[in-house]
């Protein structure tokens, strides 16, 4: 670029109003002034650099994302001591256990305050975001993770945050939800690291199926145990070494003479910092592979599928990965309300078919007592609960409207079952990519989309594209103007700053 374009470009950045918030006016008015060149608006964007240092930082920000009109999620920002705006600082996002709520948390900024992971990110200097989640915003499901995705861009458009090194990590429902993230939308993240989770919650939760060949596109760093009631070792273990099958970029860890509990997190949260100081997010990588059912998981770095046919044949190599497990967990099939502090636990929702259900069981019922012993709380009910076995009759004794009933039980019997949902046909891509040439395979899929960016190939000459072994597109792509503006607008994301994408249709 000349000197004197340059410093036109910088003048006119710095004339403008440096102070005010980033927003869509400001871009909006560098991408208006057509006397910046296309390449140059590239330069500025990628580079972009307007960001105001917040009034106080080792502080908790307690702050809202609202979804529709009725719902507004909250989540915590903790802003390290010596968080500096002029530098890039990477984020760790960590998802609670126990979505399965009508609320959100009560005490958000009490939660972030005493989580193992502010320690750690505080001797980083790394910003910690803290979501809370809740029934209608899990992590797995489409609200969830738009309500994600949408706090990732608001941080971003705030703060100095390094595009290329987000993480996310989690417990329990957080683990699952981060496995869930990894193998659906990993657009956002260097790597994952989930902690005693389960693959295939979310799959099961949603019924959306998930495809374990995804876990080749990102870092995984798993941590389960194996006196963990939900999700032990000894089964997490087999659909480990089925992700392993499947290709899987995948490493696995385990602690054992512990529950489900975080009771490892001084032994390992110092070995976990440290390998993400180590990973970097690759946005071009040069081999993808990505399978969905859902269009709205369609997209992985720089391939998407924008249309499935789902009366197609799969193609040999769209191979199917799952396993049988054995159930079993000893489950009463319910949900507490944890907003109830009084004596015994209050029910808020019943799970169909399962041994509360069966069993009578109703929502606002209050269990004051298992087997006739007194259970004052969820944990002491947990904790009778645990000496029982599948097959094994029990029995409760509840509050109905102020009248004492008694209910008696049976846990099933151990079952066998699908690791994996394939519920729903799913469409898939294998992508390679080197110089300017992209070789793509597809398996029951309409139309995809190649996304361009100019530090992947050379736009000055021809991009080639080899589609299911014929060649399909030979052609100089252009930096879209229009298409670069929306793209940062709507993800803020100055490394993933694609200027253009082809769209392809499959014969």
């Amino acid at each position: 670029m000349k000197k004197s374009i340059l410093f036109f470009l910088l003048t006119l950045l710095f004339s403008l109003n440096y102070a005010e918030t980033i927003n869509s006016e400001l871009i909006n008015k560098l991408a208006s002034n057509k006397q910046i060149p296309n390449d140059s608006l590239y330069t500025i964007l990628s580079n972009w650099q307007n960001y105001s240092q917040p009034e106080k930082t080792d502080v908790f920000l307690l702050e809202h994302n609202l979804i529709n009109d009725t719902l507004s999620a909250p989540y915590v920002v903790y802003i390290p001591p010596e968080y500096n705006c002029s530098h890039k600082t990477p984020i760790i996002i960590y998802l609670h256990g126990g979505v399965s709520t009508k609320g959100f948390h009560e005490t958000p900024v009490e939660y972030a305050e005493q989580n193992y992971f502010t320690e750690y990110t505080k001797m980083n200097n790394w910003i910690a975001v803290y979501p809370m989640a809740n029934n209608d915003t899990a992590w797995w499901n489409l609200m969830g993770i738009n309500n994600l995705k949408t706090q990732i861009r608001k941080l971003k458009s705030q703060y100095n945050i390094d595009d290329n090194r987000i993480y996310i990590s989690g417990f329990s429902d957080g683990g699952s939800g981060s496995f869930h993230l990894a193998l659906n939308a990993p657009d956002d993240f260097a790597a994952i690291y989930p902690l005693n989770g389960m693959i295939s919650v979310g799959s099961a939760v949603t019924q959306i199926p998930i495809y374990l060949p995804n876990f080749r596109n990102r870092s995984v760093y798993a941590v389960n145990t194996d006196k963990d009631g939900l999700y032990p070792a000894s089964e997490m273990r087999k659909i480990i070494e089925l992700s392993l099958d499947a290709g899987a970029d995948l490493f696995y860890k385990e602690y054992w003479g512990i529950g489900h509990a975080f009771d490892y997190a001084e032994d390992e949260l110092p070995i976990l910092f440290e390998n993400m100081n180590l990973k970097s997010r690759d946005i071009f990588r040069t081999e993808i592979y990505w399978e969905t059912s859902m269009l709205e998981y369609g997209k992985c770095d720089w391939i998407q599928i924008t249309a499935i046919d789902t009366l197609l044949i799969p193609e040999e190599w769209q191979k199917e990965y799952n396993i049988k497990l054995a159930d079993e967990r000893v489950s009463f099939g319910f949900y507490n309300d944890r907003e109830y502090l009084e004596n015994g636990t209050r029910i808020a929702k019943i799970v169909p078919s399962s041994a509360s259900d069966l069993m009578g069981l109703k929502e606002n019922d209050i269990i004051i007592e298992m087997d006739d012993i007194k259970a004052a709380n969820i944990g002491k009910l947990i904790e009778l609960r645990s000496k029982k076995k599948r097959g094994d009759k029990f029995s409760l004794t509840v509050l109905r409207s102020n009248n004492k009933i008694h209910l008696s039980g049976q846990f099933p019997d151990v079952t066998v079952y699908d690791a994996l949902n394939y519920s729903l046909p799913s469409g898939a891509v294998s992508a390679v990519y080197f110089g300017n040439h992209f070789n793509i395979k597809t398996s029951r899929v309409d139309q995809i989309a190649v996304y361009i960016h100019p530090e992947m190939i050379n736009i000055d000459i021809p991009v080639i594209v080899t589609l299911n072994g014929k060649e399909v597109y030979n052609k100089i792509v252009e930096i879209d103007r229009d298409f670069m503006v929306d793209n940062f607008l709507e993800n803020f994301d100055r490394k993933a700053l694609w200027v253009n994408k082809i769209v392809l249709e499959i014969d």
